[in-house]
């Protein structure tokens, strides 16, 4: 008896064991549409093609940008629009116009030229511009990005040409006549730059000025070696050389009409930026 029931018991473990491992090959079978019986049945399985689906398996779908969310261009309007535009007007002197581009703008534009029109004076094509005066000798073109803006200036320009501003100007300023600040300068010298100098020179030149040179009549009274040093390195060419590859270099760009002529009435008028193929970029009405 005893026997008996081991016996049995066993052959239960068996048939467990044979159908969990025979099962699923089996129902692999079926689906797939392979399985066949050693005898014939009057009736055939389908072969199943739908695909289990589950909210835990599904990729992420590619985000469809709605028509709504596209910028509109409307008939005669620029694809630069809203990507440059006019940021302000002065009318104090003979008039400026600056433009820039929207606050935390990636675009960088290339306006040259662009027109300036007014409704009352007529246009001004943007032209080209030196990058860094004194260093450059051809103009390029004029690109427009948020670290920067463009000023365009009635008059004729101080340096002769349109120019891009930088971060030593400051030592232009006691030379040309720009009608308007531009003392930017990179800040005063360091201690350990002067360390070959006597202390005397040392305390003349932290005590100078940012950005001024220093006359005859006190570096007279200082060694040739402190006169050497304030000729060779207090002065624009060698700020340039020094700062041109700072971050912060680069300040915006001057553009001048040439003369005198007013671009837009100071009283009333509508200015218009319009691109290379004069569609309208922008306006400003007062």
């Amino acid at each position: 008896m005893k026997a008996s029931f081991v016996f049995g018991f066993i052959l239960l473990i068996l048939l467990i064991i044979s159908i969990f491992i025979g099962l699923p090959y089996i129902v692999g079978k079926v689906r797939s549409g392979s399985f066949s019986l050693p005898f014939y049945l009057p009736f055939s399985f389908p072969k199943i093609t739908t695909q289990f689906k589950s909210n835990y398996f599904l990729k992420p779908t590619s985000k469809i940008e709605s028509s709504a969310n596209l910028p509109v261009i409307k008939p005669g309007d620029s694809l630069y629009k809203d990507k440059v535009i006019i940021g302000s007007v002065y009318f104090f002197n003979t008039g400026q116009i600056n433009l820039r581009t929207p606050y935390f703008s990636q675009d960088s534009v290339n306006i040259t030229g662009f027109k300036i029109k007014s409704l009352k004076k007529g246009e001004t094509i943007i032209g080209k511009a030196i990058n860094i005066p004194q260093f450059d000798f051809t103009s390029s073109d004029i690109w427009l990005s948020s670290e920067n803006s463009v000023d365009i200036i009635v008059g004729p320009s101080p340096l002769g040409t349109n120019f891009r501003v930088n971060n030593c100007f400051g030592w232009l300023s006691g030379i040309y006549n720009f009608g308007y600040s531009l003392d930017y300068c990179p800040g005063t010298f360091k201690l350990e730059e002067l360390r070959d100098l006597d202390s005397s020179c040392q305390d003349l030149i932290l005590r100078s000025s940012p950005c001024r040179t220093l006359n005859d009549d006190v570096l007279n009274n200082q060694t040739g070696q402190c006169r050497a040093w304030a000729l060779k390195n207090m002065n624009y060419n060698a700020c340039v050389a020094n700062h041109k590859n700072d971050s912060n270099f680069y300040k915006g760009w001057k553009i001048y009409t040439g003369n005198n002529n007013p671009i837009f009435d100071p009283l009333h008028d509508r200015i218009e930026l319009r691109d290379k193929d004069g569609l309208l970029v922008d306006s400003y009405e007062y």
